[in-house]
């Protein structure tokens, strides 16, 4: 049922639109035919027996638009990458899209669980890392800090500073094999969906964002 995934859409003013008095998405030349008045007048009689409900037909447009988006999208990002001026442009395309759907807290709260899920499990394995090299190997946390951001999948980071000159060095060659099995869950996840360790955490802010506005009355996630 529609009235348990979307509650209405978002107007540019950030006023909420009831679901079925929603202005509609363009349509394709040839999808779309002229009402008679009588059509028009048993579509007014329908709506007003209605349960106020989001109007199916709308919604079909909406969420075809945003799957059409999506299937772009995809083609632009293995094609020129995530980064690329194409890339954005596709997101940022299919974000308009998605924006103005207000969904029902039960469906929000599912994508931001999926969200923070991917957070919790990068940032698990950039604490075992942390542990391994500052608390079994005695590195000095600010040389961590320093060391590790932008290394996160590199497994040849680890042999590089096993290979150096510091007093940690043995013990990280000692502990290579952990360190590298970490990484290498965080390659996994970057695969699994399909997004950079740094896009992910992004998302999550932006989702922490969105989730400020969606307890106060609305939400909305920028993907782009």
């Amino acid at each position: 049922r529609l009235v348990e995934v979307l509650s209405g859409y978002i107007d540019p003013d950030d006023g909420i639109v009831p679901a079925e008095a929603a202005a509609p998405v363009p349509v394709k030349d040839g999808d779309a035919a002229e009402e008679t008045d009588d059509d028009a007048e048993a579509s007014d009689d329908e709506e007003e027996e209605g349960d106020g409900g989001p109007d199916p037909e709308e919604a079909l447009r909406r969420f075809t638009a945003i799957g059409d988006a999506l299937e772009l999208a995809k083609k632009a990002l293995k094609k020129h990458g995530r980064n690329s001026k194409q890339g954005t442009a596709a997101l940022k395309e299919m974000a308009e899209l998605f924006m103005p759907i207000k969904l029902v807290p039960k469906q929000y709260d599912a994508l931001v669980v999926r969200v923070r899920s991917s957070l919790e499990r990068l940032r698990a394995q950039e604490r075992a890392i942390m542990q391994l090299c500052v608390r079994d190997a005695r590195m000095p946390r600010a040389d961590f800090l320093r060391l590790f951001p932008g290394n996160e999948i590199d497994v040849e980071w680890s042999a590089g500073l096993a290979k150096g000159k510091a007093k940690y060095a043995e013990a990280i060659g000692n502990l290579q094999g952990d360190i590298q099995r970490c990484q290498q869950k965080l390659s996994a996840l970057e695969a699994e969906c399909e997004l950079t360790l740094a896009e992910i955490k992004d998302i999550n802010r932006r989702a922490n964002s969105a989730d400020i506005h969606h307890t106060g009355g609305r939400s909305s996630m920028h993907l782009e």
